[in-house]
């Protein structure tokens, strides 16, 4: 037995929500409690997972605007980098940008920063700050998986066109703290399919010096 990760895409911009189960235990991570936050309750209540902690790998519209539901349904705050707290001031600017519903509003003191670890069963994750994409951008490392958000993508890497990105910190976040992890580790991004950082190196258009951020 081991970790267990569950992805799907929710909302328009088809943001992948992420539990990551302890199967010897039952806990899980709830990371990214984007749209259908009752979608990934009712799974975690059919498979009798117990959510210890709801985390958000970055505080832009499409990670969090369920937020408030997921709070109030597991009694959790949500865990975050101190520098979204900004960000949480501004989801109504956010959704309108959009056309889109206004989240419900909600605030957190529980903030997560670089060299700091969740336990989840017998595992641990190590939080790499990863500012670039968004300034509070945070990935989760276990020693297999990354839990990446939106820094490091298959055959992409975050946009960096939107208030708060900045591309030549989005290479050095993934040049200094993704691409030295090992080739082998499964990234789980915040959109689109899997990847591994292996394959990435070689192939994405990004960090081989085919395309360049501006």
């Amino acid at each position: 037995m081991g970790l267990k990760v569950v992805q799907w895409p929710v909302g328009p911009f088809q943001m992948n929500t992420t539990l990551v189960i302890d199967e010897a235990t039952s806990d899980a991570i709830f990371f990214d409690p984007g749209a259908s936050v009752q979608d990934t309750l009712t799974y975690s209540k059919e498979k009798g997972l117990k959510i210890i902690h709801l985390i958000a790998t970055h505080c832009h519209l499409d990670h969090i605007s369920s937020a408030s539901e997921a709070i109030n349904s597991l009694n959790l705050d949500l865990q975050i980098h101190s520098s979204g707290k900004d960000f949480l001031t501004t989801l109504d600017v956010q959704a309108d940008m959009f056309n889109l519903p206004r989240p419900i509003p909600f605030s957190t003191d529980s903030f997560l920063d670089e060299g700091d670890q969740i336990s989840l069963g017998d595992s641990t994750f190590e939080i790499l700050h990863c500012p670039g994409h968004s300034p509070d951008s945070l990935c989760f490392y276990d020693g297999e998986i990354l839990i990446g958000g939106d820094v490091l993508f298959y055959r992409s890497v975050g946009r960096t066109d939107i208030p708060g990105g900045d591309s030549a910190q989005l290479i050095e976040s993934i040049t200094k703290k993704i691409l030295p992890l090992p080739d082998s580790t499964i990234v789980y991004p915040g959109h689109g399919p899997t990847t591994i950082i292996g394959d990435e190196k070689i192939h994405n258009p990004f960090l081989n010096g085919k395309l360049k951020l501006v």
